[in-house]
């Protein structure tokens, strides 16, 4: 996959790992330019790997989840209390439930086996890259809007110009309440057909508005956010109950058990059966 999508702009890549032959494989054996990526960084080790984000601020990461010290996950959150908008992409050497709901749990964009196959790995960057565009285009077009509300409302004429159908809501909506509503609905209503528009209408707000707001605030697509509420449920479940993997699918909103369980394999490298014998089997040597 190369630049097709991706429209021309400078990129930087950040690789972290403690191992020294994988690290290089990243940075020398992979033809970053031709994603638009032109300075690459390599870290072995989380302390310098925050050094380099607070210089040079990449824009992806590859980082291994397993290292000394710090690992990948004590850095990821690292990343999302620093405010930093990169994306990043996880490998580890262990099909590890527990790295992988956690990782859910903090928003990595994607989740990578080792060892992984460059070409895999080069696409799993373009499509994080594609992602990280569509937030920076809806970023500027945010901009755009809200110079437009200022002017308006320096005529004295913001609240005669604007509905709240419109594509800028009126002022009186509190948008931290607003995504408090929204994700205690989605919440409440994880196995009903959840789209922005039905959302949108059971929170009083226009679509649009809804999706823009969401993802200012929380930094992650309102789809995102349902398919990892789906997740970490039938994960919950999985844990918790005995019930069918047929019934837990339809709980959490999947019709269809059978993609229910691919979606779910692709997230967490396992089958739910497996995740839920991994569970209980590591469960055996609590106390």
């Amino acid at each position: 996959m190369e630049t097709t999508g991706l429209a021309r702009q400078r990129f930087k890549l950040l690789a972290v790992d403690d191992e020294e032959y994988a690290l290089e494989g990243i940075l020398r054996t992979i033809d970053w330019t031709s994603l638009g990526i032109t300075d690459v960084y390599g870290a072995d080790c989380v302390e310098s790997a925050k050094i380099i984000m607070k210089h040079h601020a990449p824009d992806i990461i590859i980082c291994d989840i397993e290292m000394a010290e710090e690992n990948g996950i004590d850095f990821l959150g690292w990343l999302r209390d620093g405010g930093y908008k990169c994306r990043l992409l996880f490998l580890t050497a262990h099909a590890r439930f527990d790295y992988a709901k956690e990782a859910i749990s903090l928003g990595v964009f994607d989740y990578f086996l080792k060892p992984v196959e460059h070409g895999v790995l080069k696409e799993g960057v373009a499509r994080a890259l594609c992602d990280l565009q569509e937030e920076l285009s809806l970023h500027d077009k945010l901009s755009e809007y809200e110079d437009l509300l200022k002017e308006w409302e320096s005529l004295g004429n913001v609240k005669k110009s604007i509905k709240k159908t419109d594509i800028i809501p009126v002022q009186d909506i509190n948008e931290p309440d607003l995504i408090k509503s929204v994700k205690r609905y989605i919440d409440e209503n994880i196995g009903a057909e959840l789209t922005r528009d039905s959302i949108a209408e059971a929170v009083s707000v226009n679509a649009s508005y809804l999706s823009r707001v969401f993802h200012k605030t929380t930094g992650e697509k309102l789809s995102a956010y349902i398919f990892n509420a789906r997740i970490k449920m039938a994960m919950d479940l999985l844990e918790k109950t005995d019930y069918k993997i047929s019934y837990i699918a339809s709980q959490v909103g999947y019709g269809n058990d059978s993609y229910f369980i691919k979606v779910f394999r692709n997230m967490a490298d396992m089958t739910p059966y497996e995740y839920r014998k991994m569970f209980r089997r590591g469960n055996e040597y609590e106390v």
